[in-house]
């Protein structure tokens, strides 16, 4: 399959070494922030704890963390206006250059991707769901070391499409365990009711971001909503929308090509629509749960489907009914502790709640306690999971599994490569990337695994010629991070060049 890359600024092919050490294995979805200041922390599943957040967000949150702490979040900040996104740090502090992100604040429009070269870097993927902004999707890329280890914003919002969004952004990992595929479905224009099953399929890589491939396959939708889910395994995941498509998608994690369909129910074509807005699998993927907000005075409902069943949609179990008008069930979420969390808002109240207002609505989520059991055995409680004093709206965070591990046996489930006696910085897995920032003209630069502990980085114009140079010196393990200051030096193709007593590595930038 042919992909052509959208920034070369990683320079020449890197080979990552399994030798234990891969920065593509560390992070973990142990910490969530959502609704109004929520903060939950799964490092002990059985028992978790809580903490404060700076979200006030009534849909789409999102983290990463590594075993032992949150490194960055993101959400609305009292749901302000659209295009205003905020991105903040493991001190709870916003990040520099982290405001003004483009994503509108809908349920499921935003996610971290870890880069996979570099344990210093994290993609933050966003699209807009609607015309009060500019369509699209759009990625960002934070240093979360940098800045005295509160991260620095050193890509914001570089538009990889202009397409109208789906409310349905999801991640997976690659088979081989190290890169990423991002899915991305399009949604023509606002009250256009234009029916489309575009997939739009990103390879994350050392490469960096991937033209995608487009892949029309499944039934259509006509809606900008709904959710997409992948099961345990990633090899299958759920597409559910606000006019009641309800799919499966067979994906094959190697090639990143959805491979077969498993229809459940067709979109309705006329009113009142089957309002789906979320699913989960269970962790054995034999049952999938979809909810159904209801968008008139009928009760909503948490529905479980058995995808053993030979017919799956006679399948279709009502676990609960809510027929207390104020309940806005929002979004369902697995979570560590292999229970299935439901939130849902206080719709008495207008977003943002009153400072005063706490009901067993917004203080507590809802949990399927056994969600591999079939029918009611699922042991769904409502309003049982007391959040310690904060609330929560229809939002939970969209991330993908960071802990999904490679394909094993299959024909990408490897990375390791041998050693030669005398092994190059390239065969020792030395890293280096550079990359310029137009915003603050200059070439931000990082490495690792180098050896030595001091050397000169140096900047050569494409004829051979220094245009800049300082010495350096290389941290405990062998990294390096820095910058390049680009001011009076022309636009153009640049060799950025770190040499130490022990190692000699280089990367080409351009200047644009």
């Amino acid at each position: 399959m042919k992909r052509i890359y959208y920034f070369l600024c990683f320079a020449f092919v890197f080979t990552l070494i399994g030798n234990g050490t891969s920065v593509y294995g560390q992070f973990t979805n142990n910490f969530w922030v959502f609704g109004d200041s929520t903060g939950i922390n799964w490092n002990t599943p059985t028992t978790p704890s809580f903490f404060v957040s700076n979200v006030k967000a009534r849909g789409s949150s999102a983290t990463i963390s590594n075993s032992n702490q949150l490194l960055v979040y993101s959400a609305l900040y009292n749901n302000v206006i659209p295009n205003n996104g905020y991105l903040w740090n493991k001190y709870n502090s916003p990040i520099s250059n982290g405001d003004h992100i483009n994503f509108g604040g809908w349920y499921h429009d935003h996610l971290f991707i870890p880069n996979s070269i570099n344990d210093s870097l994290i993609y933050f993927f966003s699209q807009n769901v609607t015309s009060s902004g500019p369509f699209g999707l759009f990625y960002s890329t934070i240093n979360f070391k940098a800045n005295n280890d509160s991260g620095i914003v050193i890509q914001k919002n570089v538009q990889l499409n202009n397409f109208p969004v789906f409310d349905a952004l999801m991640a997976v990992r690659h088979g081989n365990g190290r890169d990423w595929w991002l899915i991305f479905q399009r949604w023509y224009a606002p009250n256009a009711l234009t029916p489309t099953n575009d997939f739009y399929i990103y390879l994350i890589s050392p490469l960096g971001i991937s033209n995608p491939v487009l892949q029309n396959i499944g039934a259509t939708h006509t809606t900008g909503g709904g959710q997409l889910c992948f099961n345990f395994d990633g090899n299958q995941f759920a597409n559910v929308s606000w006019r009641g498509l309800i799919e499966l998608y067979n994906f094959d994690r190697c090639t990143g090509n959805i491979t077969s369909t498993i229809p459940i129910e067709q979109e309705a074509t006329s009113f009142p629509f089957p309002y789906y807005n979320s699913c989960a699998y269970s962790p054995d993927g034999t049952k999938l749960y979809v909810l159904e907000y209801s968008q008139t005075s009928a009760p909503s409902y948490l529905f479980q489907f058995d995808l053993n069943a030979s017919n799956i949609f006679s399948s279709k179990t009502v676990i609960d009914s809510f027929t207390n008008p104020d309940i806005g069930i929002g979004t369902l979420k697995l979570a560590p502790d292999n229970k299935i969390y439901l939130a849902a808002a206080d719709e008495n109240f207008f977003v943002t709640y009153p400072d005063t207002m706490f009901t067993t609505i917004n203080s507590n989520l809802s949990v399927i306690n056994q969600p591999d059991s079939l029918g009611l055995a699922c042991d769904f409680q409502p309003f049982s999971f007391y959040l310690g004093g904060a609330r929560t709206y229809y939002g939970l965070p969209n991330n993908p599994d960071y802990e999904l591990g490679a394909w094993a046996g299959s024909p990408c489930d490897t990375l390791t490569v041998s050693l030669s006696p005398n092994p190059s910085p390239e065969e020792r897995g030395v890293i280096m990337q550079a990359w310029f920032n137009p915003e603050w003209n200059m070439i931000h630069v990082n490495a690792s695994k180098l050896k030595g502990k001091s050397g000169v980085l140096r900047l050569f114009d494409v004829e051979g010629r220094v245009v800049y140079e300082r010495e350096v010196d290389v941290m405990s393990g062998g990294y390096f991070t820095g910058e390049i200051n680009m001011n009076g030096v022309a636009s153009g193709v640049y060799i950025v060049s770190i040499v130490t007593e022990k190692d000699k590595v280089q990367s080409k930038v351009m200047k644009y």
